[in-house]
């Protein structure tokens, strides 16, 4: 078997068995994996607080059918402050679960690695954390390829600057003008401002998308109706995202 060492963000840990963990993990180098690191539960050295979520790990496993099998593990980045504030610590969870939900295994993407670890940095630190889950939201549709281009009406091409408000919808991922907005249906409304800044997260480098930020009364209604649409799309439920309902953080 072919051994490999990469930098990984861990998404889940659960137990398996008696003594073992099986652990889902975005890799820099293959992806979205998941493996299994026998005697974990036992382990006083090995893998000792390396398998928590959200944590950034140097780790070395040995691909296989079926489950990857973890020869090693050591933690680089703990992500320590996001699990002292237990909202950030949902949100974080939120993102790992749509990571999980929504990638394939085994397709490397270096951009949605970096995008994961820099949306890890920053809800730690930053003041709007539900901002910067939303920025994670656009940029990750848009990487997986599930935003539209949200250019112009859908019916009669007229362009986003000759109007201040616009009707999203979701489901069908088109936009239209409130001329031809239909009277029944999942009609999102969306001024121009947020349309410029669904665009730039979109266009901006990473370094750069923390920048932006929704007004405060956009910010939850929008994050919202991208978290229906995803619901819609993998046909369950968030549980991550029950739990910051429970909270009153979404």
């Amino acid at each position: 078997m072919d051994v490999h060492e990469t930098e990984a963000i861990i998404l889940n840990c659960r137990d398996y068995g008696e003594s073992d963990r099986i652990i889902a993990f975005y890799s820099e180098t293959a992806g979205m994996l998941k493996g299994i690191a026998k005697g974990a539960r036992r382990s006083k050295k090995r893998f000792v607080h390396t398998f928590e979520p959200c944590s950034l790990v140097r780790l070395t496993y040995r691909a296989r059918k079926g489950l990857v099998w973890i020869d090693a593990c050591s933690l680089v980045e703990p992500h320590l402050d996001l699990r002292v504030d237990v909202k950030r610590w949902g949100q974080a969870a939120l993102v790992s679960e749509i990571m999980l939900e929504m990638v394939p295994e085994g397709e490397p993407q270096p951009e949605l690695f970096s995008l994961l670890g820099q949306t890890l940095d920053h809800l730690e630190k930053a003041r709007d954390a539900v901002n910067v889950v939303l920025l994670f939201l656009l940029r990750f549709l848009h990487i997986m390829g599930y935003l539209p281009s949200l250019e112009r009406c859908e019916v009669c091409h007229r362009p986003l600057k000759s109007a201040t408000n616009w009707w999203w919808r979701i489901s069908q991922g088109v936009l239209v003008c409130t001329e031809h907005r239909q009277a029944n249906g999942d009609h999102f409304l969306l001024d121009l401002g947020s349309l410029v800044l669904i665009h730039q997260s979109r266009r901006f480098s990473l370094t750069n998308i923390w920048r932006l930020h929704f007004s405060q009364y956009r910010t939850v209604p929008l994050l919202n109706a991208l978290l229906d649409w995803v619901r819609e799309h993998i046909k369950k439920d968030l549980r991550s995202l029950r739990l910051l309902e429970q909270l009153g953080s979404a």
